[in-house]
């Protein structure tokens, strides 16, 4: 009877060590594996890399945890049989199942899920010992998977599971909504192009690079525009940039003959059809605040400003203390219906407002 009993209990708790481990590997976040790096090194750089290799950290806790379970099923049923006979064989099959479902599975993951922080820095070293002494078992039960599913599983989510994992913690509270919405618009960059985010040509007008200053102050007494295109024979031969703090700066030194041209910045230019989060990576690497946007005939569609970028990604317009809120593409589909089909593309000069999309043209 002795030996019945602690082939039952060393049955269940070889499968109780196995489930606990197997939740608490897969519900470790990484965040939770830097936290424990920064405290317990070691033990953290261990974590990790059964994290990172989760395929065979998982295989081996399964290989175990089915042996011992066959293992202790025949061992019992065996040792059950001398001492009861054959005729409640079933009952004691019964009730080891049902000890083994609530005592060795639905338990052990509960309690890994709800204090898997307390129990990481315990747990890594005896799960490393446990993935190195099966690693033979483990090695060969990999190549026969890969036999049968030769592409490698992955552990990446996609944009669809990241999305609807943002609007769950959302729901339960765990980030805010605003957060929530950062994480899926951020994801939607790529799905986005340029051409639905600028500022379209017709209500884009730009300085001619031989106006003065003087000229451009006659025109724009207050420039209410942070950055400014400049062309040279029509909108579609953009040459430059030009800041309002250099035109400010000339026109405090008395320069007014001093031509836009002279003051003007190099300008980058994109075609329409890139996707938003290209667009991004255009403004980290060149560090401009606005670029050109060209179509495939490389003639200018329109511009395309950070702060738009940063509109897509917030979900919302940014505003400053004297912004007017005018939609800017909503104002050149006004414009193009009054005009009609035929109307032709403006060339002659305007301005673009420091935040994209918010003033209306300048006559």
């Amino acid at each position: 009877m002795l030996w019945l009993i602690i082939a039952i209990f060393l049955t269940l708790s070889v499968s109780f060590i196995c489930s606990l481990m197997e939740a608490l590997i897969l519900s470790t976040t990484v965040a939770e594996i830097e936290a424990l790096k920064k405290q317990r090194p070691r033990r953290g750089a261990v974590l990790e890399k059964l994290k990172m290799s989760l395929d065979e950290t998982i295989s081996t806790i399964l290989t175990l945890n089915t042996i011992a379970n066959t293992l202790g099923s025949v061992i019992v049923g065996s040792l059950a049989t001398r001492l009861f006979g054959e005729a409640i064989i079933g009952a004691i099959a019964g009730s080891l199942t049902l000890t083994v479902l609530i005592f060795s599975e639905v338990l052990p993951k509960n309690i890994a899920v709800a204090y898997r922080r307390g129990l990481q820095p315990y747990v890594v070293y005896p799960l490393a010992f446990m993935a190195n002494a099966l690693r033979p078992v483990t090695y060969v039960c990999n190549l026969l998977v890969r036999f049968v599913v030769p592409a490698p599983t992955t552990t990446e989510k996609s944009d669809e599971e990241i999305i609807l994992l943002a609007e769950r913690g959302a729901q339960q509270g765990t980030i805010s909504r605003s957060e929530s919405n950062i994480i899926t618009n951020a994801l939607a960059l790529d799905n986005v192009r340029v051409s639905e985010i600028m500022t379209p040509r017709t209500v884009v007008t730009a300085l001619k690079k031989n106006a003065t200053v003087g000229e451009i102050f006659r025109e724009f007494p207050n420039i209410p525009f942070a950055r400014m295109p400049v062309y040279g024979k029509n909108l579609d031969d953009i040459v430059g940039l030009v800041r309002r703090r250099d035109l400010l700066k000339t026109k405090a030194n008395d320069q007014d003959l001093d031509l836009v041209e002279k003051i003007m910045q190099e300008v980058q230019f994109i075609p329409e059809t890139v996707t938003v989060a290209n667009a991004l990576q255009v403004f980290l690497k060149t560090h401009q605040q606005m670029l050109v946007v060209v179509d495939e005939f490389g003639a200018t569609a329109g511009v395309v400003s950070m702060e738009d970028v940063m509109e897509q990604l917030l979900g919302r317009e940014i505003f400053e203390k004297d912004d007017v809120a005018v939609d800017m593409r909503e104002l050149a589909r006004t414009k193009q219906q009054k005009q009609g089909k035929s109307a032709k593309r403006p060339g002659d000069g305007g301005a673009m407002p420091p935040t994209a999309g918010k003033f209306p043209p300048v006559a």
